[in-house]
């Protein structure tokens, strides 16, 4: 099986490669064409991130069939510590801050990226390093520590924030002059790196110390490729260690870097009340609340696919024509939408089948996952909605008022885990409830950072309409969800779920076509992206 897999990922690779000789060769934006450039760049890197995905599930389908729980719990809590909360706080909004200034004046590349590149590393000595050994100091104190093979797992992965550095700075500066199709080829190149990395650690010596070490072999040969591309497309990479900028940036990025962190707080930091306060089920609860949060994964390649393409669009009309912002953050608003719902609906009614594939021999361990997954998944909407808004108020500089929404939904998500987990699990002696309490909460935080952001929209004239954009596919969905329920319980088994995942998408289409979801606004962008004359002005993206 992993020789015929690695055949076929070469055959990805040249086709890939095949595909960005072509690219080059005959691909020409049209300046004028705001609606096409979004979607080459959405369109893009959606489907190269598609295949990285792909080949991320590859991996995680034997990890979680090898690897046991605990074990695997005690490696997806590594990773989500320092690929998500170290990385964001190093990283700490200036990405997003380089891409936004350097959309505005391109000739401010070199100084910004010299600064933040400076900045991002300075971080990394001084900040990242201490806050992990908090981390791990904390569990010990709380009487969970992590075992010795998690812990120092950490620590290896903690490598792998300075080759991410410079790939970020790189990555920040191609999305400013909207070329993700770069970045995004090239993180489908890490894949394939990674890919074949982990296969080769889980063939040798299955340990999660080993996985950890194959993820700094790969971001050093990542960051190593995005020096040669810097080089080549924009200007030798440079260190600005210009304390005065450095203060003057700090400022600008920290809301930035507040905003995602307090994002990932309310998103995954229930990951950590439960391994704290689930007693002797900790690792095996954090290993399947993980489960359900990596297969969500699939879906959740689409909000920053499509934001990204579009947030240079938003951030140069921020002060210019509002209608036009309006009307690129409605239609692309009402797509993420059409996406969200019936990637719930799908997921929630296919969530046994989903965790029976994934853990295969060991899905007696995973008792729970099931229900947490199927509650879960009902999170993609509001999560899709909000990412977009995020951004639209970050390209009209109000990432300040960003940052006290997120306190807002953060503080809410702790307070509520913090009463839910310890709740069901120390008094009812029911860790399992906790683990549903946690996916609900994480709706329902959803729920509130949306109604902290409408009043910032409506007060910059932007109102959102999103009960006006989510009638439609909801109803479809709900359509949909029925005929997949229905061909379940008729054919029973595995059969029914196969039959109702092939069925869904059809008949979700129909659907939505038949309650007006698509409609004349519709075809219009299509047109417009086609490059075709007849336009008008219903449905295009100005």
């Amino acid at each position: 099986m992993l020789t015929w897999l690695t055949f076929g990922l070469i055959g990805v690779l040249l086709l890939a490669g095949v595909v960005a000789l072509l690219w080059r060769r005959f691909y020409r934006d049209d300046p004028a064409n705001a609606a096409r450039r979004v979607f080459k760049n959405s369109a893009v890197t959606l489907g190269l991130r598609l295949v990285v995905r792909g080949l991320d599930m590859v991996v995680f389908f034997l990890l979680a069939g090898t690897l046991n729980v605990a074990r695997f719990g005690d490696y997806t809590f590594a990773a989500l510590l320092v690929s998500q909360y170290l990385a964001i706080f190093t990283e700490f909004g200036l990405g997003v801050l380089l891409t936004r200034e350097v959309a505005r004046d391109p000739t401010a590349a070199q100084r910004l990226f010299g600064v933040t590149l400076a900045l991002r590393l300075l971080l990394i000595l001084v900040g990242a390093l201490p806050l992990a050994l908090l981390v791990l100091g904390s569990f010990v104190l709380v009487g969970q520590p992590l075992s010795a093979e998690g812990s120092a797992a950490i620590l290896i992965l903690m490598l792998t924030l300075v080759p991410g550095a410079y790939a970020g700075a790189v990555t920040a500066l191609y999305h400013a002059h909207e070329r993700m199709e770069v970045p995004a080829m090239l993180e489908l190149v890490s894949a394939a790196l990674s890919f074949l990395a982990r296969i080769a650690v889980i063939l040798l010596a299955p340990t999660i110390l080993g996985l950890a070490w194959s993820a700094v072999a790969v971001s050093t040969v990542t960051a190593t490729i995005f020096f040669f591309l810097q080089r080549r497309d924009f200007f030798a990479p440079t260190l600005a260690w210009d304390g005065a900028a450095m203060r003057a940036t700090v400022p600008l990025a920290l809301p930035l870097m507040l905003n995602n962190l307090l994002s990932a707080v309310f998103f995954r930091f229930d990951v950590f009340i439960v391994r704290a306060f689930t007693g002797d089920a900790a690792e095996g609860l954090v290993g399947q609340y993980n489960l359900t949060y990596t297969i969500l994964g699939i879906a959740l390649i689409v909000p920053p696919a499509v934001t990204f393409a579009v947030f240079p669009l938003l951030a140069r009309r921020a002060d210019g024509d509002r209608a036009a912002f309006a009307a690129a953050q409605q239609r692309t608003l009402q797509l993420l939408l059409i996406v969200a719902f019936p990637l719930a609906m799908g997921i929630s009614l296919l969530a046994y089948d989903l965790v029976r594939f994934f853990t295969r021999s060991q899905f007696a361990d995973y008792p729970h996952a099931v229900w947490a997954l199927a509650i879960l998944a009902w999170f993609l909407p509001l999560s899709f909605a909000n990412g977009l808004l995020q951004y639209a108020l970050i390209a009209l500089n109000q990432q300040r008022a960003i940052t006290r929404a997120f306190l807002l939904g953060a503080g809410f998500n702790l307070l509520a885990n913090f009463i839910a987990i310890p709740f069901a699990s120390v008094l009812l002696g029911r860790a399992d409830w906790g683990l549903y309490a946690a996916a609900g909460i994480t709706i329902l935080s959803e729920l509130v950072l949306y109604l902290v952001f409408r009043p910032l929209l409506l007060r910059e004239g932007l109102p959102p309409k999103l009960l006006a954009l989510s009638w439609r596919p909801a109803l479809a969905a709900l359509v949909m969800g029925l005929l997949m329920w229905s061909l379940q319980t008729l054919i029973g088994g595995w059969p029914g779920s196969l039959v109702a995942a092939l069925v869904s998408p059809l008949a979700y289409a129909v659907a939505l076509w038949a309650l007006g979801g698509i409609g004349t606004g519709e075809r219009k962008l299509v047109l417009k992206i086609l490059g075709r004359k007849n336009e008008g002005e219903g449905g295009a993206l100005p």
